[in-house]
């Protein structure tokens, strides 16, 4: 009988999910994803949305299922217009979690990010929990939280949200977890959980790694011009660094970035000097203007990729943060063994399929 977990919570589920299938799939696991309701980021040349993270995942694992049955619905408008369809939607939904299912060992069914969406539908997450018969996970992430004890709240409430319809959750992973958070997430956070009688999966330290996109992804999503080392697409972007001032005012923040992006103008030749000197990730040049011949012989000679972009600075810049929030094949596939890893020692990942 195929076992499903209904991966639920805030962000960073995709990548431990992927994370999950890839080591069942290892341990000789028949395995299956499902993200039944997302918005709609992407449409085929069908003229069908999808979610680009069920590409990702379809396409890093090989998976032979549909795009259309692993994410039957994507949302496109007010989710209060779809009240009147909602039965339909429920049966489409469960026919291809179905389809998914057969002939799975496990299946890892993916939550919208907003848990209560469709509760004024007719449809709660806690109704699908219980269509799937699934274990409910809930993924907590632990950075950006000035009061850490907030996740303890946020577990509470989102309890009784799933017991109200008679549903419950089953236990907690809590990700993403600064190294000055970690004593009291240890010594405090995780006994409270427990203590609400829900498992704590795991606890999984920050890494930033795990969530930051690959040039290849910046170059993809800025409809970028790849000017110089193309072979360097792979590179981890973890920061972004906005070039606008003198290059010795720069030069102090382009050093205390990691990994980063800096993004300036085409124009700019010191800037740009100044900033490969530093051996960023990549240098964005926005405007679409062309730099001097001297900016691409420094470029190959440290080895940082040159994107050239039509947008201004601000717009480019925007759509860079946009990129942070995206899974791709290839970022899954360049952080493959960081993320094996993090499984195989932060995770309890047999408990969980139990």
């Amino acid at each position: 009988m195929v076992k499903t977990i209904f991966v639920i919570g805030e962000k960073g589920k995709t990548v431990l999910i992927y994370g999950l299938l890839k080591k069942y799939s290892a341990e000789g696991m028949r395995v299956g994803y499902f993200k039944p309701i997302s918005k709609a980021r992407y449409r085929l040349p069908s003229m069908v949305y999808v979610d680009p993270d069920v590409i990702a995942i379809k396409q890093v694992l090989n998976l032979e299922d549909k795009l259309e049955e692993m994410n039957p619905i994507t949302i496109t408008r007010s989710t209060l217009d779809l009240k009147n369809s909602v039965e339909l939607l429920k049966k489409r939904i469960e026919e291809a979690y179905n389809r998914i299912a057969s002939g799975r060992d496990v299946v890892l069914v993916e939550s919208y990010p907003e848990l209560e969406v469709m509760t004024s539908a007719g449809m709660p997450l806690p109704h699908l929990a219980k269509m799937f018969n699934a274990k409910t996970v809930f993924v907590l992430n632990a950075k950006d939280r000035d009061i850490v004890d907030e996740m303890v709240d946020k577990v509470m409430l989102y309890n009784c949200y799933f017991e109200h319809y008679g549903a419950k959750i089953d236990g907690v992973i809590i990700n993403n977890v600064p190294i000055y958070h970690s004593e009291r997430v240890e010594d405090i956070i995780v006994p409270e959980i427990e203590k609400l009688g829900l498992r704590v999966y795991g606890v999984i330290k920050e890494r930033v790694r795990l969530t930051a996109p690959t040039v290849s992804d910046v170059a993809e999503a800025l409809n970028a011009e790849v000017l110089e080392n193309r072979d360097k697409l792979s590179n981890i972007v973890e920061d972004i660094v906005i070039g606008a001032m003198a290059p010795v005012a720069a030069l102090r923040w382009f050093r205390r970035a990691v990994n980063a992006a800096i993004v300036t103008g085409g124009d700019r030749t010191d800037l740009i000097i100044t900033a490969l000197e530093t051996r960023p990730s990549v240098v964005v040049l926005t405007g679409g203007l062309f730099p001097d011949i001297g900016v691409l012989i420094k470029a190959r000679e440290v080895g940082t990729p040159i994107l050239l972009v039509p947008y201004d600075t601000y717009t480019t810049v925007e759509k860079l943060r946009e990129v942070q929030s995206i899974v791709t094949p290839s970022s899954l596939k360049v952080k493959e063994a960081e993320i094996l890893e993090t499984i195989e020692k932060e995770i309890k990942w047999r408990e969980l399929v139990e």
